[in-house]
């Protein structure tokens, strides 16, 4: 696993809305290519930021990929986002 290659994708996605855009709509194709394990893959594909902070993916770049797909900041947004972070605690934050 490349904690990384997935950060550094994910940071990708938060700063480039056209690149964002792509992703939305064929995240496999995004994907195609790099250097990620399959769990990686699906966890990013998926946008699953549960699956993504248990792999050690830094709280902030977590936060802003998961806006970015969400298209804009809403309570909605941020009220399933912390749903789906419940009960985790914060571990190893390297970068």
């Amino acid at each position: 696993m490349s904690r990384y290659a997935t950060s550094h994708l994910m940071w990708e996605v938060t700063r480039d809305g056209e690149l964002a855009e792509r992703f939305r709509t064929d995240p496999d194709a995004v994907l195609d290519g790099r250097d990620l394990t399959e769990q990686e893959r699906t966890a990013l594909a998926e946008a699953d930021v549960r699956a993504l902070f248990e792999f050690g993916i830094h709280p902030f770049v977590l936060y802003h990929f998961a806006l970015r797909l969400a298209g804009s900041f809403s309570m909605p947004f941020v009220q399933q986002y912390i749903g789906r972070l419940q009960g985790l605690t914060i571990g190893d934050l390297e970068t």
